[in-house]
């Protein structure tokens, strides 16, 4: 047990003291509190049929079944609050957001708050609250029928989606223990759990919001790693994402959840880069091999596969995923 001891707190000091150098704050009396950025996303999926059965992999059958796009603007105000003079907690900082995001079929405002303790960790709480609309065959509201297993609109302000969650990052670069341009290997990890739903629905009923199918009220989780190489070029960054994520209790989906594998965990593995143009702008590109529930037969409508048996994993290649962020301050 004393071993133990020894080594667990040998693990932590070496994790206070590399991580540091890097993350620390600039000092710059000149840099301000206040930022403001634009960050535009979109997504293309090409169509993927799913293949009843055991774990498999399902290959590209078309070229296309959708896309997403959506646009964020957000405003921070970072506050410092140093925690001591000691090096390791003198940038301690407070820092208060506020955003916008809008897609063709919602509108979400969203507040947050980032407690930065030392500088390799972020402790983070969040809440939001959104309408959506439906136009034409894009839907971005709407719930399932239990018997036809449609999915059926729903009023824009009687039924908004709202969310909390709160989170924690760990970030580190082999940089700031090894001085150079070319002696960055990044490393990120992030845990988030969520509450969130549609107000104005019974318990257990499954939902879809901004076009994604499938959903339920309740709490769940996602963690998020990044294994990534920076560079002082164009192309700032390439790596690899690991994300898990699901429900922690797949009882919110009620009657489905013994056919539906409620709890089911959802894997992605996806190559990304990241590419820098000036201090400003950066565009990030995903390639997402993710996995889904594979079921006993086929269905038809989405809304059926709640009824089938899950008998595996499904891996597929779900999108090509752009990001683009301008920092206007």
């Amino acid at each position: 047990m004393k071993r133990t001891r020894l080594i667990l707190m040998a693990l932590v000091s070496a994790l206070m003291i590399l991580g540091t150098p890097l993350f620390a704050e600039d000092d710059s009396e000149d840099e301000s509190p206040f930022a403001l950025k634009l960050t535009t996303d979109f997504a293309y999926y090409p169509k993927s049929d799913a293949i009843p059965g055991g774990t498999h992999f399902a290959p590209i059958t078309g070229i296309y079944s959708g896309v997403e796009a959506r646009t964020t603007l957000k405003a921070s105000y970072k506050l410092g609050t140093p925690l001591g003079e000691n090096w390791l907690v003198k940038d301690a900082n407070v820092a208060f957001s506020g955003g916008l995001e809008l897609s063709p079929v919602s509108i979400r405002p969203k507040l947050s708050i980032d407690f930065t303790p030392v500088p390799f960790l972020i402790f983070s709480a969040g809440t939001s609250i959104g309408w959506g609309w439906n136009i034409g065959s894009i839907e971005g509201l709407c719930e399932l029928n239990p018997i036809t297993y449609d999915y059926d609109k729903l009023s824009t302000f009687s039924h908004p989606y709202y969310d909390f969650w709160v989170g924690a990052t760990f970030q580190f670069d082999t940089g700031a223990i090894i001085k150079g341009d070319w002696t960055h290997v990044v490393l990120l990890a992030s845990y988030t759990a969520t509450y969130s739903g549609i107000a104005g629905l019974d318990d257990y009923t499954v939902y879809e919001w901004q076009a994604s199918k499938g959903k339920a009220r309740g709490l769940s989780y996602e963690f998020q790693g990044v294994l990534g190489y920076q560079m002082p070029l164009p192309l700032n960054l390439a790596g690899l994402m690991f994300k898990t994520s699901g429900y922690y209790d797949g009882s919110v989906y009620g009657s489905f959840d013994d056919t539906y594998d409620g709890d089911f965990v959802e894997i992605s593995i996806s190559p990304l880069m990241r590419f820098k143009f000036g201090e400003k702008d950066e565009l990030t590109c995903l390639f997402d091999f993710s996995s889904r529930r594979s079921f006993e037969s086929e269905y038809n409508k989405p809304g059926e596969s709640l009824a089938l048996n899950v008998t595996g994993r499904e891996w597929f290649f779900k999108r090509l995923a752009l990001s683009w962020s301008h920092k206007f301050m």
